[in-house]
């Protein structure tokens, strides 16, 4: 063990003061902080808000303090069709009737886990990893899929946010002790042998509880609704009372089977044109496992660049929070000078990153454009989730550098692939761990 030594110290602080640099670095970050007083300004001004291919320029919507940025992306791209099949201008779809069933089946998906590895003591790592936390917020695209094809969609109106979706700190922690406390008893019942029928019985009655903590906080999904809206051309239109199922069905044309998503790990341990899989990385009990097909970047944003083409928005998920300039809605590799800053390099290949824990895909958002040159994309435009402050009211512009290092998935149409890359999707996938970054739980 190596001990900070007082003397080495002394040194340190003595080559610091003797640098001009680092004290202009310093007064600057203290009186206005990091990322302000290191901005690369003349990369801001060399990314103007203009794209040769632009998709969507639909309003943006505002998760606000949630973690929903997978629902609302997903439902943003949802929305696209919508709104074009059907000639109708700034439909909202509800993200809190997703989330209400997201949250309910996550419960039921943990109790199911706890009761698989109730024969495990507490201290196994699996079972450490599910008491830790046993539902939240996050996501991603398949989990967005389960969810819609059993319990449908609905408009903004039909199903509006509440102060526990807006803000979801309090609703997340009151319900995550509930299922730890549940857990208990889970395990109990488990390790004595408890019955079938007895074991359905407390599920049933821990499920109908969490449904009753869901509705005081989010308010009671609708069974049934009545849409009206007018189109492009002022004819007004009317579903008459519909389930959310039936107005799915009635407004989305998307197969989503048609859709696969895409995910780029460099490296030898992730061979591209291999399907990979995660464990217990659902969100329902009966759901559809995720699967991640790897492939280069350049593959990536071929297919991406393909299906903007055809006037299709690119779900994706990426580390939004790395070298973004808020203000100016940039994300670019060079926007801030750490190096000549604060004299340090940030970063290292893409998947030691990933694997360090350093870059996570921690948010999920729309490509709805992109600006080519010579062929070649340049820059991508963005639509997020978090309002319209940030950005270009609320949209980002995104470096195509910036793409290739912190983009991980992306979903895209199976059109895109070659014969060989489909055949390859159809494998048994290659199973990461559970506590592997890419579990969206």
């Amino acid at each position: 063990m190596v001990q900070i030594d007082n003397e080495d110290l002394k040194q340190v602080r003595s080559e610091f003061l003797d640098t001009p640099k680092y004290r202009n670095t310093q007064n600057a970050v203290m009186k206005n902080g990091i990322k302000k007083s290191i901005t690369n300004q003349s990369v801001v001004n060399s990314a103007p808000f203009v794209f040769s291919i632009d998709v969507d320029s639909n309003h943006v919507l505002n998760q606000k303090q949630s973690g929903r940025c997978w629902d609302f992306s997903g439902l943003n791209f949802i929305r696209y069709h919508i709104e074009k099949d059907h000639h109708i201008k700034n439909m909202d779809l509800s993200g809190s009737y997703v989330y209400f069933y997201d949250k309910l089946e996550k419960a039921n998906y943990f109790y199911q886990n706890i009761i698989n590895t109730a024969d495990r003591p507490l201290s196994d790592r699996l079972v450490n990893w599910l008491l830790t936390t046993p539902q939240q917020d996050g996501g991603d695209w398949q989990l967005l899929v389960d969810l819609i094809e059993k319990y449908g969609i609905v408009p903004m109106e039909a199903y509006p946010e509440t102060a526990a979706s807006a803000n979801s700190q309090e609703l997340n922690r009151m319900f995550n002790r509930k299922l730890q406390k549940d857990a208990m008893k889970l395990r109990d019942l488990a390790n004595s042998d408890a019955s079938d029928e007895k074991m359905k019985s407390v599920l049933h009655h821990l499920n109908a509880e969490n449904y009753r903590v869901l509705a005081i906080s989010l308010g009671t999904p609708p069974d049934k609704f009545t849409y009206e809206y007018r189109d492009e051309n002022n004819e007004y239109h009317t579903t008459g009372q519909v389930t959310p199922i039936e107005f799915f069905k009635k407004f989305v044309n998307i197969n989503f089977d048609d859709y696969v998503e895409l995910m780029n790990l460099p490296g030898e341990n992730y061979p591209y044109n291999t399907p990979f899989g995660v464990e217990i990385s659902g969100n329902m009990v009966g759901g559809q496992p995720s699967r991640y097909f790897n492939v280069s970047m350049k593959d990536m944003e071929k297919t991406a660049l393909e299906q903007l083409k055809d006037d299709e928005p690119v779900w994706f998920g990426c580390d939004v929070l790395q070298e973004w300039a808020p203000d100016a809605g940039l994300l670019d590799v060079n926007v801030y000078d750490w190096d000549r800053s604060f004299g340090i390099k940030l970063g290292t290949d893409k998947t030691k990153r990933f694997e360090y824990r350093e870059s996570l895909p921690t948010h999920a958002m729309l490509i709805s454009g992109v600006d080519m040159r010579d062929d070649k994309p340049i820059r991508w435009k963005i639509q997020n989730s978090w309002g319209t402050k940030p950005g270009h009211k609320g949209y980002f512009i995104m470096g195509n550098d910036w793409m290739e290092q912190y983009t991980y998935e992306t979903v895209v149409n199976k059109k895109y692939l070659t014969d060989e890359q489909l055949a390859a999707y159809e494998k048994e996938p290659v199973m990461l761990p559970y506590w592997n970054a890419m579990n969206p739980i």
